[in-house]
């Protein structure tokens, strides 16, 4: 199997996928924050008014599940680019979306390839290609 691998492209497209992953990464820690600050918020001040609970865990639903789709979405778009663009066997593409997808963010930045990770992806790409 042959891949058509433009270097700086790759690059500048795995610093864009680091830097959707940081704001990601971002959301999943306000998110927590909602949670924890939220429960700590009820639980201090005593507040036992229905409406009020009720709108903490609807905001706790509604965040989860936005994030969760913007998770799939990005785990989808990966799988995509990874299967275009990179020498990855078919197989080992399912496993690496199957991780994403289960493990969430964990996922998501194991996946993430480091500077020397990219430098050999090009460089076996370009061993490929002659």
């Amino acid at each position: 199997m042959f891949y058509q691998l433009n270097p700086e492209k790759f690059k500048s497209d795995i610093k864009r996928f680091r830097i959707i992953l940081i704001i990601l990464t971002v959301f999943h820690l306000g998110f927590f924050g909602i949670l924890f600050g939220g429960f700590f918020f009820i639980v201090k001040n005593g507040i036992t008014d229905g409406g009020i609970i009720a709108l903490w865990f609807l905001s706790l639903f509604l965040s989860g599940l936005i994030l969760s789709i913007f998770q799939i979405i990005l785990s989808y778009r990966i799988k995509k680019y990874e299967r275009k663009y990179m020498p990855v066997p078919s197989e080992k593409n399912k496993d690496n979306f199957r991780m994403m997808f289960f493990t969430g963010i964990i996922g998501l930045w194991l996946w993430l390839p480091n500077k020397k990770e990219v430098q050999k992806i090009i460089e076996k790409t370009a061993h490929n290609t002659i």
